[in-house]
């Protein structure tokens, strides 16, 4: 990819994500849906009796903080953008005691059909909330939305990790497991981070024992894997593994509570863990695995 052909669609792109924008702040719904591929018109950001409802009850303000282009091809661009939405309340009655206003970071993939801009592919990565003054929230409160559930249980673990540089920014539910991301302060919007700090929550462990989770885990394709402790309530595992080429280095500390499973990690992307920063991750971990039984 040269220079001036990213630059100009980096211009190209950038303006058609205003347009987007533009056209959610306008409350404009059939520009905001013609921006996106005939194909796509489903999804959930265009469902129309949502929109409606958000358009009727606020006023809204956009602002782009962060727009990288990933990939171009003849027919297709990959980028990455985080914007800033600010709700206001167009009646101060249908105020509501809930979390609106966020900076939210899309992967987004764009064809190119006859000249022709389509979005196919629109998901949403990191969502961080904002109080009404549009300052991050403090902590996690900053991440966990109010349909959480179990977060209290993973927070008894968080609380021995030394997070002062890190900003949670990825929250994810499913139906028996909860996820949360934390990333180094001035990377969190990024699609690729150098680092990350996550904490995996499932109801169940898939495997028999502790003792069988390693095995399974350790049977990935893997530059190195290696136990560096092992009990039948948690384990830590070091591992390096391949991802397109630079060897990715991770610590993951593993425990079955009373109260569910919990897989703790800490990752450099692309680069080997310092041997200081890696000793005290391993160290910060055998400290959580303290808190297993303190249901």
């Amino acid at each position: 990819m040269t220079t001036d052909r990213l630059v100009m669609f980096q211009d190209l792109i950038a303006n058609f994500i205003k347009r987007l924008e533009q056209a959610y702040v306008e409350k404009d719904e059939e520009q905001l849906t013609e921006l996106f591929h005939p194909d796509q018109r489903n999804m959930s950001f265009l469902n129309r009796f949502q929109l409606q409802m958000l358009f009727q009850i606020y006023e809204i303000s956009s602002e782009i903080i962060d727009l990288e282009v990933l990939d171009l091809f003849e027919d297709e661009v990959v980028f990455t953008y985080t914007r800033k939405h600010l709700y206001t309340c167009i009646n101060s009655d249908d105020e509501r005691d809930e979390k609106l206003n966020n900076l939210t970071s899309y992967y987004v993939e764009v064809s190119i059909e006859d000249g022709q801009l389509w979005i196919t592919r629109y998901a949403p990565y990191s969502v961080v909330y904002l109080d009404k003054q549009g300052e991050i929230l403090p902590g996690a409160e900053a991440v966990v939305p109010e349909r959480a559930q179990f977060f209290e249980k993973m927070q008894r673990f968080s609380k021995h990790f030394d997070l002062n540089n890190y900003q949670p920014a990825t929250y994810k539910v499913y139906r028996d497991s909860e996820f949360i991301g934390y990333y180094p302060k001035d990377e969190f919007y990024k699609y690729e981070n150098t680092e990350k700090f996550t904490i995996d929550y499932f109801e169940e462990m898939a495997a028999e024992s502790i003792a069988e989770h390693n095995r399974i885990y350790l049977e990935q394709e893997l530059v190195l894997g290696e136990i560096i402790a092992e009990t039948e309530e948690y384990s830590i595992i070091e591992t390096q593994y391949e991802d397109e080429g630079p060897i990715n280095h991770e610590l993951v500390l593993s425990m079955l509570a009373p109260d569910g499973f919990f897989m703790i990690r800490y990752q450099r992307n692309k680069q080997l863990i310092d041997p200081e920063v890696r000793a005290s991750w391993i160290r910060q971990m055998q400290q959580a695995a303290t808190e297993i039984n303190n249901v």
